[in-house]
């Protein structure tokens, strides 16, 4: 392992620990609601999204904030305040946990513009791998988070896994150590250099992607997936070995499934990608097939293959993040101001994510689950009439 392989190594593993109770939250809280004082279930349902939706006006803010600030320092902030909130979580009270998402939404955004950041500093020809090593390693802590999380909470009582939880987190600083600066420094003259205005046509082409992307994948899909499979399965639940599994589980199985396997794919699905001369004909295809298999989504009613087709879904979800993160991190290699492009690129994606689930749940309302699909289909049509027009041989020629 080279030094630069290290170093997304280690802001990957510092981000996996700074999610365990995030990702905790999701599996425990929708169940032990009352135990932190919580009067009614819209008010779990806010709390475990307002920190997407802080993350809006946030990103604009730490943008500003990492023209003063070493990125370094910004994670062992993110890294105090993961570990403090987490613990905070077995505290009663609604609106100490509305803090405590609030301040998870700031250490979420600090983080993932110093690993964005990072990579967008490596050679060209290794941000495909890079890319998919990241992504890959930091989902290893909403894995655990949510698989042991919902186990031992039975256990021990959510007071006392929060309590754990938050001191786990502690152990990202031994990673911490190890980390270089992130910030290479184009020195705060190029700031006042730049010429504010609106980033070119293709810039923006790469933002709408990661826009897009996110929408479909990060908020319509993985919210909506639960609520799909119970509708797309017969009421008994789905028998497996004699076994009937429920929605809930099976949801939960497909999302860690994806996860358990990102670090083995997302690596190779970038280092593919970094190999290829025409990575826009190669997106294009993604996004043809990815529609494809909405669209057996809708067709189908047969309990195993729906299945097969979701695990599908998830596959390509994995390989199309790891390619649209590429192209942003190549991309920002290429601007004066990488930072203001990681902001912009960070902006957009958390707008989408917290717009997919509104989206899903809103045509679910007036069309039923299969619109889920036909929405996905519509999305990735869009994004294949995007990018197929005007294509050229090599997205990021002009890196040179």
């Amino acid at each position: 392992m080279d030094h630069r392989q290290k170093q997304v190594v280690l802001i990957s593993l510092i981000t996996a620990f700074a999610l365990l109770g995030d990702s905790m939250l999701y599996i425990v809280l929708p169940i032990y609601w009352r135990e932190v004082g919580l009067s009614s279930i819209w008010e779990v349902g806010l709390l475990l999204s307002i920190n997407r939706f802080i993350r809006i006006p946030l990103t604009p803010v730490v943008w500003w904030l990492y023209r003063y600030v070493p990125m370094k320092k910004g994670v062992l902030i993110a890294i105090l305040l993961a570990s403090v909130t987490t613990m905070l979580y077995g505290v009663s009270g609604f609106w100490l946990l509305l803090i405590c998402r609030c301040a998870w939404g700031l250490a979420w955004t600090l983080l993932r513009m110093s690993g964005m950041r990072l990579i967008a500093e490596m050679e060209e020809g290794s941000q495909g791998h890079l890319t998919g090593l990241y992504n890959g390693l930091y989902r290893l802590g909403s894995l655990f988070g949510m698989l042991f999380g919902g186990i031992f909470a039975s256990f021990f009582g959510f007071q006392s896994i929060t309590l754990v939880f938050g001191l786990l987190s502690l152990l990202a600083c031994i990673f911490y150590v190890s980390l270089d600066e992130i910030e290479k420094g184009e020195g705060k003259q190029a700031y006042h250099e730049m010429k504010q205005r609106w980033f070119p046509r293709d810039v923006v082409k790469v933002l709408m992607t990661g826009m897009i992307v996110a929408l479909v994948i990060q908020g319509l899909f993985a919210s909506t997936l639960s609520h799909v499979i119970e509708e797309k399965i017969s009421q008994n639940g789905f028998a497996l070995f004699g076994y009937v599994i429920g929605a809930s589980a099976l949801s939960g199985g497909i999302q860690a499934i994806r996860w358990g396997w990102e670090p083995f794919v997302a690596p190779r699905a970038g280092r593919w990608f970094d190999r290829l001369v025409s990575k826009e004909r190669m997106l294009c295809w993604v996004f043809l097939l990815f529609a494809g298999f909405s669209i057996l989504g809708v067709m189908l009613t047969m309990d195993g293959w729906f299945l097969v087709i979701l695990l599908m879904i998830q596959l390509l979800s994995t390989i199309l993040t790891t390619l649209t993160d590429t192209l942003a991190f190549q991309k920002a290699s290429t601007q004066t101001d990488k930072n203001r492009f990681i902001a912009s690129y960070s902006f957009v994606q958390d707008i989408g994510a917290a717009l997919g689930p509104l989206f899903g749940y809103t045509v679910i309302q007036f069309f039923g689950s299969n619109s889920v699909f036909w929405l996905m289909i519509i999305m990735s049509l869009l994004l294949l009439s995007l990018w197929g027009r005007g294509r050229q041989p090599n997205v990021s020629s002009d890196a040179a």
